[in-house]
């Protein structure tokens, strides 16, 4: 089972493989061997590579306090298609998707240009209203997937905006 979660602005994948043997956890495709014993509902003797470790864990509605060696470790969980999202931004390609059926009206930018977060990269239009859509990351253009004109429907993708 993969989770995402999100800690002082940091995103992390974890997966976890649990066998008759051992769990393994793999935090952002680095494995880690791990062993767990729950002591209550909100507390756990964990071994971490090797490091053995108490964790106090509340949950609060997609936030879960956790408690580990005297550290207060507030984290977010993030919806799956918040992970889509987050997944993309972590292999610093992002996808500019139309968010409903429209038109193309306008590509502002070239399959090499360069492009600040938050830069209006196309226009769209739709039930007679114009759209600038923005790049949530900075990079470079690397694929245009439409021309002007063309009628697009919703989750098409646009453009490819790489940040490496």
């Amino acid at each position: 089972m993969t989770y995402t979660f999100k800690i002082q602005d940091k995103v992390f994948s974890v997966e976890t493989e649990i066998d008759k043997e051992q769990t393994i956890v793999k935090i952002n495709e680095k494995e880690v061997p791990v062993e767990f014993e729950k002591i209550d509902d909100n507390l756990y003797s964990v071994i971490l590579d090797g490091k053995s470790l108490t964790i106090g864990v509340l949950k609060d509605g997609k936030k879960i306090q956790v408690f580990m060696d005297g550290d207060l470790f507030i984290i977010e969980a993030i919806s799956e298609r918040d992970q889509r999202k987050s997944s993309q931004e972590l292999s610093g390609v992002q996808e500019i998707k139309s968010p409903m059926p429209s038109r193309v009206v306008k590509i502002l930018k070239e399959i090499g240009d360069d492009v600040a977060a938050d830069e209006g990269i196309v226009v769209v239009e739709a039930m007679k209203m114009e759209s600038e859509l923005k790049s949530p990351i900075e990079g470079k253009v690397t694929d245009i997937s439409v021309a002007e004109g063309d009628a697009v429907e919703a989750d098409t993708t646009l453009l490819v905006v790489s940040s490496e």
